[in-house]
């Protein structure tokens, strides 16, 4: 009797014993891992060449003229000035006045951008293209005088109503999709035409020519009938239609990729979500930790993702100090668990914020359909940023957070000294490349300096979600052939709305995931998968280098000042030219054979390019 006592004493101490060490293991799932939690950032190493032996060859001039009274030309215009900024071209602002004494060659290319063009003599502009000169028009105007120049047969005047979709009938650049006529990414006012026989087309909507280029005499146009050029979602198309004016053109590209893990870490919904509750069984925080993040893990593996998460402290509404601080089960458990193997995979945490309101005081925007609290003062928003790096630090006092993305991608000044004060620390502010709403609040960026707080860089999202329709496909496309980045973005919990996932499970939504990598890194490889914070630093880099080029009908010549190596161009010549390069300085790769598209992956910051004739393409 007393030996089965003992052994019954044994079997519970046993168990009560692996009870406790199941907890403490439960409770020490944050540190799986080495303590360390310093973050080694990425080296880009830099390249510089001397000036081309007696500069031989011309420079590509682009001359943009834009009637100072037209407002939408002066739109169009800048929205032209920041693509090419972005990929590396330069320009020079022309007046009417100067247009009579601009010399026709095939590497300068007039752009006009508006639609008030009276102040130019159209007998003047027909023989500028006749004797040799480029013209690209970059919003359509109604000029019957200069129908034969554009390359039309027939002008009608223009079209009642705006016509949606975009249609590519030759490739500017690989992997646009069409856009259906349902899509009203891009809304066309155009004018009712007949081309020429001789003239090529590139782009319809609703099948009437919406890009087209046109041979006059020894010269070339290219012209665009829409009104569209004011968008930032068409950028990396108007960069390349430019290089179908002049006789052939190298932009640069960035290369680089980023993935954004948004509310993540965050407290996990306590509620079971019958989305996943049907698919796998599961509790939220199960399907989290066992399903979404075995196959996010996965995919960083096999893709070279190197994620950046945005933590955020609670789903509260409270605003108000004293802000409660962040302990408990709630926040702490999923940093502690998520946190580490975050960072194991390369990747670094951000923040996203004390809870979910957006860093805004009361005199600032705030979009009503969010029905956020805001804040009552930049005092409150920096006690709650405290609060969310506190812990983070708690946790991870090696790993210095960089990066910060607002809640609904909405803030104010307010909210950027907030942050300044509350963190030093972060200097990367990620919101919205394009908002696409005229509601006020949403906060809109351009990638580099903030314009409101030069401390902090902005780098916004350019696409969303797990599984990519085409106009999320299309504006991710026109970024990369514009200046060749991606900055994606995810929340854990789309897979959990109904409306965000399409009410499709997670088996779904992976699988278009991965689709969409394995499209992304087979297509685009020369994309460099980094964290933001490294991504920004190759940008910088990127944007403060200087790029040469110059060019004669065999040669080009680059010649690259403090330029991140290996550097990626894009070079776009006649059709029926090859370029061939030294094994030693890069890799020519043939991109769009129909249109002339080429990529040279360089090693060296000096590129001698030699053309050659090859066959004509299809």
């Amino acid at each position: 009797m007393f030996r089965k006592q003992v052994i019954l004493s044994c079997v519970i101490a046993s168990v009560l014993l692996l009870g406790g060490l199941l907890q403490l293991s439960r409770s020490l799932q944050w540190n799986p891992f080495p303590a360390d939690s310093s973050y080694a950032e990425t080296e880009f190493p830099l390249g510089s060449s001397d000036p081309a032996p007696g500069g031989e060859g011309s420079p590509l001039r682009l001359m943009i003229y834009s009637d100072p009274s037209d407002a939408e030309g002066l739109r169009v215009k800048g929205n032209l000035a920041e693509a090419l900024e972005l990929a590396k071209l330069a320009w020079d602002e022309i007046a009417a006045e100067d247009i009579a004494a601009l010399p026709p060659d095939p590497w300068q290319v007039l752009v006009l951008t508006g639609q008030k063009n009276e102040a130019i003599d159209p007998v003047l502009l027909k023989r500028y293209v006749e004797n040799g000169g480029r013209l690209a028009v970059m919003t359509r105007f109604y000029a019957p005088a200069l129908n034969e120049l554009f390359g039309m047969a027939q002008n009608r005047g223009f079209l009642q109503g705006a016509v949606q979709g975009m249609t590519m009938v030759k490739p500017l650049f690989p992997g646009y999709p069409d856009l259906p006529s349902t899509n009203n990414m891009f809304s066309n006012s155009m004018l009712d035409v007949t081309l020429l026989p001789a003239s090529r087309v590139y782009l319809t909507a609703g099948g009437v020519p919406l890009l087209w280029t046109h041979g006059y005499g020894s010269g070339r146009v290219v012209y665009w009938n829409s009104t569209t050029g004011v968008q930032k979602t068409g950028r990396g198309l108007l960069v390349h239609s430019l290089g179908l004016a002049a006789e052939s053109m190298v932009t640069a590209q960035a290369g680089i990729r980023t993935l954004e893990i948004d509310d993540f870490p965050s407290p996990a919904p306590q509620a079971t979500n019958p989305l996943v509750r049907q698919e796998y069984g599961l509790s939220t925080l199960e399907f989290y930790e066992r399903i979404w993040w075995a196959d996010m893990a996965r995919f960083a593996g096999k893709y070279g993702w190197k994620y950046t998460g945005l933590m955020i402290g609670n789903y509260q509404n409270r605003t108000t100090p004293p802000l409660p601080p962040l302990t408990g089960e709630g926040p702490s458990q999923t940093i502690r668990f998520f946190g580490p193997r975050l960072l194991k995979l390369g990747g670094e945490l951000g923040l996203h914020g004390y809870n979910h309101q957006s860093l805004v005081t009361p005199d600032e925007p705030l979009p009503p359909s969010l029905n956020y609290v805001p804040w009552p003062d930049r005092g409150a928003m920096a006690e709650g940023l405290t609060r969310l790096a506190e812990l983070a630090h708690s946790y991870f006092p090696d790993h210095d957070l960089r990066t910060y993305v607002p809640p609904s991608n909405v803030m104010g000044r307010e909210g950027k000294e907030a942050i300044e004060a509350a963190v030093p620390s972060v200097n990367i502010i990620a919101s919205l490349y394009f908002a696409g709403s005229e509601e006020a609040g949403p906060l809109e960026q351009e990638f580099g300096p903030d314009p409101d707080n030069a401390r902090f860089y902005d780098y916004p999202r350019i696409s969303s979600g797990y599984w990519l329709d085409e106009e999320e496909q299309f504006f991710q496309t026109d970024a990369i052939a514009n200046f060749g980045l991606v900055n994606h973005f995810v929340h854990p919990d789309d897979v959990l709305d109904a409306k965000r996932s399409q009410g499709r499970g997670w088996s779904f939504l992976s699988s278009k995931f991965e689709e969409w990598m394995a499209h992304l890194t087979g297509s685009y490889p020369y994309l460099q998968p980094l964290t933001v914070r490294d991504s920004v630093k190759k940008l910088i880099l990127y944007q403060n280098s200087r790029i040469e080029t110059r060019y004669t009908a065999d040669r080009i010549t680059i010649r690259a000042q403090e330029a991140p190596l290996p550097s990626v161009y894009t070079l776009r010549l006649p059709v029926g030219k090859q370029p061939e390069l030294p094994a030693e300085q890069g890799t020519v790769i043939s991109w769009e054979p129909a249109s002339g598209l080429w990529r040279i992956e360089a090693v060296q910051p000096a590129l001698e390019i030699t053309l050659k004739d090859g066959e004509d393409a299809p």
